[in-house]
């Protein structure tokens, strides 16, 4: 039974010296073959075309995309005929890879998961100081139902790492793991709640002042 790849994204990088070309590509073309790996070979190569055009489009004139590094980041494989139902039970964890800058949580999305940082570093776009270091975990939006993400959280290192765990499969899976990373998010949720509070102190005392000098 042949094979698709669903909801494939691609990181394409050129490997010409100094060249600072990477690129994600979304194959939202349907790709299918007889083996993962047909499927994960035609994938790459419509990457590489889409990637190819963009490339040249910057740096034609001085190179070409020739032999680039092209890394599946995210997408699944499926049977032909599997389908999801909705009563299809969801994966306990997936695992992404994040480049320095990328997004891992975009502001405005839905929250279904809770992140642990495996590998790598992660930090909150409006707080870049607040870093997640190794075991981290973040993503407390995931506590409440139909919420949204409420901040950018991006990949503070080349290489990071991210688990994004469903909690209630998890805690079908692995009680334990689901009742650690519960607490640490709320624990999380406490010291930013902490940091904002203290930033708020210090903004009143200079205001304080001001208004004595004044």
């Amino acid at each position: 039974m042949p094979y698709q790849l669903k909801n494939g994204v691609f990181l394409v990088r050129c490997r010409y010296p100094g060249c600072a070309f990477a690129t994600q590509v979304t194959t939202e073309q349907k790709i299918m073959a007889m083996t993962e790996e047909d499927v994960e070979r035609e994938a790459k190569n419509l990457a590489k075309d889409i990637s190819m055009t963009k490339h040249d489009a910057i740096y034609g004139t001085k190179h070409t995309l020739r032999n680039p590094e092209i890394r599946r980041v995210s997408g699944t494989y499926q049977l032909i005929g599997q389908h999801e139902s909705p009563d299809q039970k969801p994966e306990a964890v997936f695992y992404r890879d994040f480049d320095k800058g990328e997004i891992i949580l975009k502001e405005g999305e839905a929250a279904t998961t809770l992140c642990e940082v495996v590998r790598g570093s992660a930090f909150a776009e409006r707080n870049a100081g607040h870093r997640y270091g190794l075991g981290a975990c973040f993503g407390a939006s995931a506590l409440l139902a139909n919420h949204s993400r409420t901040c950018n959280v991006l990949a503070g290192s080349n290489g990071t790492r991210i688990a994004f765990y469903n909690l209630i499969a998890l805690s079908k899976k692995n009680p334990k793991k689901a009742s650690r990373l519960f607490q640490e998010v709320m624990d999380d949720t406490l010291r930013v709640i902490q940091d904002l509070e203290s930033s708020i102190d210090t903004t009143r005392q200079v205001i304080d002042t001001q208004s004595v000098r004044g």
